[in-house]
């Protein structure tokens, strides 16, 4: 049975209709709908709008107008606090990014791995030595010549004494293999609520290390980070229309992050 309006009090409180829709990892949401006269429905849409703008959780209010006879539409935000330290009204997206990053080929874990009979790992004298040969395109006789020798390094760094891993790293960048492919990761977190709702995105830390980010959403039961390091990354603010809001917040990892950011790549001086 639809609620009735009370003579000369308006709709009554209670909508006619409650429709409740829950959604995995999205939690409960619920819709109102009230329907009568033209005047009292438009009583109510301004009712509802300013309980809205007053930060009561309503996502959208949708009015109809057909005849004379009129309907209300309320849509509540999202019900019950799923996600740990979120309000009940912000839902929370968390996706796990691969990303290719181009790194210099000397900066390859193959030369710093000891492998038998190749002279590995290389030391940074020995890279910085093949690479000062490869971009002045100097062949294995020149790199030998008593003239070169002089302007570059010790006679121990003759052509000759070369270990394997120097000539395969000479090779490649003579070659053109200049560069190598590494996976880094991508953490986004993507928190959706009204303008109202309370999610405080910070900008404390950000372009720095970091402590490891944790999930807050089902993804925690789906996989495990790697050991590694986080560059926390400047939080975003997009307006989706109909009173939403999506706050982003990305995590950018590497196994090691150099310490102009707080990180821990640097060399042993």
């Amino acid at each position: 049975m639809s609620a009735t309006a009370i003579p000369n009090n308006g709709l009554p409180t209670e909508p006619d209709t409650v429709t409740k829709e829950w959604t995995h990892g999205m939690g409960e949401t619920e819709v109102h709908e009230w329907g009568g006269l033209k005047s009292d429905i438009e009583d109510k849409y301004e009712e509802r709008k300013s309980a809205a703008e007053a930060g009561e959780n309503i996502a959208n209010i949708i009015y109809k107008n057909q005849r004379g006879r009129a309907t209300l539409l309320v849509r509540l935000g999202r019900q019950g606090n799923i996600i740990a330290n979120r309000p009940a009204d912000v839902s929370v997206i968390e996706e796990l990014y691969a990303v290719d990053i181009i790194r210099d080929i000397s900066a390859a874990p193959y030369w710093a791995t000891t492998v038998g009979g190749k002279g590995l790992p290389l030391s940074d004298d020995q890279i910085a030595f093949v690479r000062n040969c490869a971009e002045r395109n100097l062949t294995s006789t020149e790199i030998t010549s008593a003239q070169v020798q002089a302007g570059l390094a010790a006679a121990t760094y003759a052509w000759a004494n070369w270990s394997k891993g120097m000539k395969e790293l000479w090779w490649a960048m003579t070659h053109g293999v200049t560069s190598y492919y590494e996976t880094g990761l991508v953490l986004r977190r993507s928190e959706i609520g009204l303008s109202t709702s309370q999610i405080n995105a910070s900008f404390t830390g950000v372009n720095t290390v970091v402590t490891d980010p944790v999930f807050n959403s089902p993804m925690d039961n789906l996989i495990e980070l790697p050991d590694g390091e986080w560059l926390y990354r400047p939080p975003l603010a997009e307006h989706l229309g109909r009173g939403k809001w999506r706050i982003t917040q990305e995590w950018h990892w590497a196994e090691a992050w150099s310490i102009v950011y707080g990180g821990t790549f640097n060399g042993s001086f």
